[in-house]
């Protein structure tokens, strides 16, 4: 028998404490659906994805399957892809270009805008009388955009999405726009399904570098293990190159990037066969995103993992690869983490190449494994009772951010490894979970944060 959970209790941002039962609970997991993935915004896909009329691709907004279709006019539109006869989907396909979606089980046909256009024998057996205006797809009734990201929410009383994103559209301008034309999405959607909670991938974009040194050592010893020999390295180095010097980004709105502090050539993660080519890459283009963004941004917050709340990760330049990533999730312990290659549309073809090349081989073919199998141990642990009744600590760098930084927008914590974005990220996750309206954004409190004077 569920016993009722107090939302209200489950997060203490101020201790730093998280009850393990947000990656368990069932009706946890049902309100999420509706008071998080109905009301936030959520990422739909990219306009590289559907550059022509009909172009389309099908995917999921929480627990909705929705198509994004570009529209004949030029515009987008977001339809819930459901029949409105039987619920079945218009379209089984995940993506490609359609004059029309019809529905298998009785042939009920939508136009690109998703007005009901057809139904068979609509006279005989409707007598005429079926008011098809009333039945077209379902819309969703925000949609907007970023710089060619396309984002969408079901809520009406949602803010506008820059005000949603915040401080949080700086930090996105080091991935989408540094050079002209911004970027591009390459060899279409990676699925992968994963047992646990999606909130244990969210969070872990959100900020938490902490797991590099451990989870993935082996599998970066197993490419850097040359460079670490000719270096005299011990294999420690390989954890202690996590702790070099860095910053985490957070806001009280759930985002959150961080960002390793130096040059292209102290990143982590690269592997030797493609590090001339990336190298050389970023140092020609520095000084043209240093002229269009500003040079804190080169190689600051651009070296760098992120979240957008709730579900919408990405990386830039680690593993020798940009991806987008999000966590969809499908019951409360299991979630698919489908993850697309992203280049700066202007790069040069071989440097395209290389970014696709190492997505499949290092973040798709090493890294996922790693954490998928932290993330499957952690939800098959959850169903001890014990275990759920133990809370989660989550108190690293507690009164360590920074609220005005000199450089930096958001709260900044001046070091890599740090947990203010994921006591940011639970603490907003907790005010849908707990408010009937769209939730107000609160300021960090004075315990999680220190002033600095602005130089």
């Amino acid at each position: 028998m569920s016993i009722p959970l107090n939302i209200d209790e489950l997060v203490d941002a101020e201790a730093g404490l998280v009850s393990p039962e947000v990656f368990h609970d069932q009706d946890l997991f049902a309100i999420e659906a509706r008071k998080v993935f109905m009301r936030a915004w959520l990422f739909v896909g990219h306009d590289s994805m559907i550059p022509k009329p009909g172009d389309f691709i099908a995917t999921h907004l929480g627990l909705n399957p929705v198509l994004l279709v570009r529209q004949r006019a030029g515009g987008v539109q977001v339809f819930l892809n459901a029949c409105r006869h039987r619920g079945m989907k218009v379209c089984r396909a995940d993506a490609g270009n359609a004059r029309a979606f019809t529905c298998v089980f009785h042939g009920w046909s939508y136009g690109l805008d998703g007005q009901l256009s057809t139904v068979p024998l609509l006279d005989e057996a409707y007598g005429g009388k079926l008011d098809k205006s009333q039945f077209g797809l379902v819309a969703v009734p925000r949609v907007e955009h970023y710089k060619g990201l396309i984002f969408a929410s079901f809520d009406p009383d949602a803010p506008p999405l820059l005000e949603y994103l915040g401080d949080m559209a700086w930090y996105l301008d080091a991935v989408i726009d540094r050079r002209e034309g911004g970027i591009e999405v390459l060899g279409g959607v990676h699925k992968i399904q994963h047992m646990g909670n999606w909130k244990m991938g969210a969070e872990q974009f959100a900020g938490d570098q902490y797991h590099t040194g451990s989870t993935h050592v082996s599998a970066r010893m197993s490419w850097r293990e040359d460079e670490l020999s000719l270096r005299g390295a011990d294999p420690d180095a390989a954890i202690a190159e996590v702790f070099k010097p860095g910053y985490q980004f957070s806001t009280p709105a759930g985002h959150a990037v961080a960002g390793w502090r130096g040059d292209f050539e102290d990143v982590p993660g690269i592997p030797s066969r493609d590090f001339s080519l990336m190298q050389n890459y970023y140092e020609d283009t520095a000084q043209e995103v240093a002229d269009r963004l500003g040079a804190e941004r080169v190689n600051g917050p651009s070296l760098s993992a992120g979240l957008v709340f709730p579900n919408f990760a990405f990386l830039t330049r680690v593993f020798g690869q940009n991806s987008f990533g999000l966590f969809h999730p499908r019951t409360p312990n299991t979630f698919e983490y489908w993850r697309y290659c992203v280049v700066d549309k202007a790069a040069p073809a071989e440097v395209k190449a290389a970014m696709l090349r190492n997505m499949h081989v290092w973040p798709l073919g090493v890294a996922d494994a790693d954490d998928g199998e932290n993330w499957s141990e952690i939800g098959n642990n959850l169903h001890a009772p014990a275990v759920r009744d133990t809370p989660l600590n989550y108190q690293m760098g507690a009164g360590d951010a920074i609220e005005n930084h000199p450089v930096y927008p958001g709260a900044v914590t001046e070091r890599f490894v740090a947990e203010e974005a994921q006591r940011n990220f639970f603490r907003r996750w907790q005010d849908f979970m707990s408010s009937e309206q769209y939730p107000s954004v609160r300021p960090h409190t004075a315990t999680h944060q220190r002033k600095v004077e602005v130089r």
